[in-house]
């Protein structure tokens, strides 16, 4: 990877700190955001961008459909024993809303969207495609804002602004035009 590369990916991490401390509307301390949050939102990042990197891997060894289908089955087994914790701790309730939520969540993001990502990750380059990531804070807090009137302020609008330049430094595919050889005859 370019220097020019790394520089974009850090720039576009500074970018999600700004973004992640920008974003806290300060009514309590649940909104508030932390070092903590920031830290965790970067290990985030990082995690799902190595994540994508060994999926194009995996996709392109053995095909979309069954990375597709292990990646479900694994994530499945991941998370069955936290949600039986939640469950026994948390009272809920089944109702239609939860049920059209939970096959949304199923059908449109885990399965369509994962089957879309790995395609995408066959047709361009993982550093293009795992960068674009960055943009998931952005749209996230963003939407969050909008659904519940909090405010965002000028660190949320520079970080957005750090990681569109970090962005376009990490996916530049500038290439060097050798000079014309030459010959004499």
């Amino acid at each position: 990877m370019a220097g020019r590369h790394w520089v974009g990916l850090v720039a576009a991490f500074g970018g999600i700190a700004l973004v992640a401390i920008g974003s806290g509307s300060g009514v309590d301390d649940l909104s508030k955001t932390t070092v903590t949050g920031v830290a965790w939102m970067l290990v985030s990042a990082v995690a799902i961008a190595f994540y994508y990197i060994w999926s194009a891997e995996l996709t392109e060894k053995y095909g979309t459909l069954p990375v597709a289908a292990w990646n479900a089955l694994a994530g499945l087994i991941a998370i069955l024993p936290l949600a039986a914790v939640e469950m026994a701790d948390t009272p809920y309730q089944i109702t239609v809303q939860a049920l059209w939520t939970a096959i949304y969540l199923g059908v449109m993001v885990t399965v369509a969207g994962l089957l879309l990502w790995l395609y995408i990750l066959r047709a361009v380059p993982a550093r293009v495609a795992a960068s674009v990531q960055y943009l998931q804070p952005v749209f996230g807090i963003t939407a969050a804002s909008l659904m519940f009137g909090d405010r965002l302020g000028g660190l949320f609008i520079a970080g957005v602004i750090v990681i569109l330049v970090g962005l376009a430094l990490a996916v530049s595919n500038k290439r060097v035009v050798p000079e014309e050889v030459v010959t004499h005859e």
